[in-house]
Formats: structure tokens, sequence, C-alpha cells
């Protein structure tokens, strides 16, 4: 008999340690190909040091207001902080993974990394990877939101769209902004507009 309550304690202990030793911040770890996209984005040669690398905790109220921001992360380089946001908006098809570094010194765009999507390739698809276009993100401040503009653009903020690429534009722009307005609650504390997980106003293949 008291083999068995030992046997049912030990148990219950080891239940207890598993439960306890699974720390939350396992869910906003960064993975191998998080951390390749944030070397490439940070220019950096070397391998980033998983110490400088700290997952932060998403309030409720920040994850009501920007559905598409799944993690956000500090990186600390010496005595700069960098801040980067894996955010999936909805497109036309499915959700588009997006990788998003912010400059925590200059409030502004480090650059975007399309890590997964299933964008039709017909209907600039094949687009949302290139440099070309990423690259229209970059040195964006984080002070406003992106504006998706169709041929040219007029204001700082915008963003010229992939020609025949409507929603797509659109869906990786919502997930920038999401991460713009995560950045400026979470990290500035400021107050930001809603961004939406949908893009608003299309029809989409998204159920």
């Amino acid at each position: 008999m008291r083999k068995q309550i030992f046997l049912m304690f030990a148990a219950a202990v080891l239940v207890l340690t598993i439960a306890t030793g699974c720390s939350s911040d396992d869910s906003i770890k960064m993975t191998a190909g998080q951390k390749e996209a944030l070397q490439a984005l940070l220019r950096s040669d070397q391998d980033i040091d998983s110490k400088a690398i700290q997952g932060l905790e998403l309030p409720e109220e920040v994850r009501d207001k920007f559905p598409a921001v799944k993690k956000a992360f500090e990186i600390t380089c010496g005595e700069q902080k960098n801040y980067a946001f894996l955010s999936s908006p909805l497109g036309y098809r499915s959700a588009i993974d997006l990788f998003i570094v912010i400059d925590g010194e200059k409030n502004e765009m480090l650059g975007t990394r399309v890590l997964q999507h299933d964008e039709t390739p017909l209907y600039g698809g094949d687009s949302l990877t290139k440099e070309w276009f990423l690259n229209r993100f970059k040195n964006k401040s984080a002070n406003m939101y992106l504006n998706r503009v169709a041929l040219e653009q007029s204001q700082p903020n915008d963003v010229i769209q992939i020609t025949c690429a409507t929603v797509s534009s659109q869906a990786v722009i919502n997930g920038v902004n999401a991460a713009i307005g995560t950045y400026r609650e979470l990290i500035l504390g400021e107050e930001a507009q809603p961004v939406p997980l949908k893009v608003e106003g299309f029809v989409t293949e998204v159920k």
C-alpha cells in the first residue's frame, strides 16, 4: 500500500515538474527560419546569440487589435534594441507569414521577409518574395501606418502594390501595419488604430 502511495506521489511530482518546466516563453521562441530572416535583415554575418533574443508577451488587448501578429521579440545588440514581429495576415488564398524588424532607435523599418505564402503565382504571388517588392517597406517610419497605392508614391508612407495583386499586396501591408501598431502600443506606449486580419473591401477565398 505504501509503495502504491509513493508511486502515485512520484507520478504527481513528475507531472507537476513537466507542467511547470514548460515555460510560457516556449510559445514565443524564435524558430530557425525566423532567426535566419532576422540575421538577413540585420545584415549580420555572425550567428546572433539566443540570449540576445527575448520573446515578448502580447497583452490580450494588443492581440485583439492586431490579430495578425503572432509573436514579438526584443533583440539586444550592445546598447541597440531592435524589435521583430511574426505577422500572419490573411491574403487572397490563405495566411501570409511575414517577419518584420523595426529599428528601436530610429523607429523605422529595417525590413520585411515573407516566410511562407500560398498566393496565386499568376496574380503576383511569385513577386511577394522578391527584393524589389520587399525593399518598398525598408526604412519606412514606424510612426504611421503604410498606405497602398497603385502606380506612384506621393507620400512617405505609400507602398506601390504588385501589379494584378491588389489583395496580396494589401494583405502584406496589413501585416506590416499590424506589426507597427503592436510596436507603438507595446514598446512606445502609444495608442494605435486596430488593423484587420483580413483584407477589407475585397472578396477573398479565405473563409
